[in-house]
């Protein structure tokens, strides 16, 4: 007898009424799987917010260890440029001072001295020569020794002339060349 009903009704039914009923059936399909998608896509954005949560969170304590550690560096950096400063400041205030005290140093009197002392050397050997020169000519037969001693005492008017030069260039704070400054290179 079901059977009977069954086969009834599926005879009943003309065919628009068929494709209605699955039209029906298949509405009721597609909201059912709209729904279940919808649930997915819910699902699955809040799985991914709850990571993304838990993930940030775990790295806000980490950069938040990591603040305090360059807080700290920049206070201690800070201290650090403060301390300089002073310490600039003071240097700043001595330098008038040590400057003072380079020039009046024995240094810069010393070399004033020996520019001086070169000096009237050469006045000297200038005088020697023209002495030499005089009695060469008063002594009959000394041309020989004239020119010997002529010869020592241009060479030795040219290396105090040299040592001038050297210790004028040390007053200006030149660079000094690196032969004997007080010699010079023949004796």
């Amino acid at each position: 007898m079901a059977s009977d009903k069954d086969n009834a009704e599926q005879e009943v039914l003309t065919e628009e009424q068929r494709i209605a009923l699955l039209e029906k059936k298949a509405g009721t399909n597609r909201i059912v799987l709209f729904i279940i998608a919808l649930l997915l896509i819910i699902v699955t954005s809040v799985s991914i917010t709850a990571i993304s949560m838990l993930i940030i969170k775990g790295n806000e304590a980490a950069s938040n260890q990591e603040v305090v550690k360059l807080k700290e560096q920049v206070s201690t950096l800070q201290t650090q440029v403060a301390d300089y400063d002073e310490r600039l400041l003071s240097l700043s205030a001595e330098l008038p001072n040590i400057k003072g005290q380079i020039s009046n140093s024995s240094n810069v009197a010393m070399q004033t001295m020996l520019i001086e002392q070169e000096q009237h050397n050469q006045k000297f050997l200038n005088t020697l020569r023209s002495a030499t020169f005089d009695l060469a000519h008063m002594v009959p037969g000394s041309r020989a020794w004239l020119d010997l001693y002529s010869t020592e005492i241009d060479n030795a008017i040219s290396q105090s002339q040299a040592r001038v030069q050297r210790l004028r260039s040390l007053q200006s704070g030149t660079q000094v060349d690196q032969g004997d400054p007080f010699f010079g290179d023949e004796f």
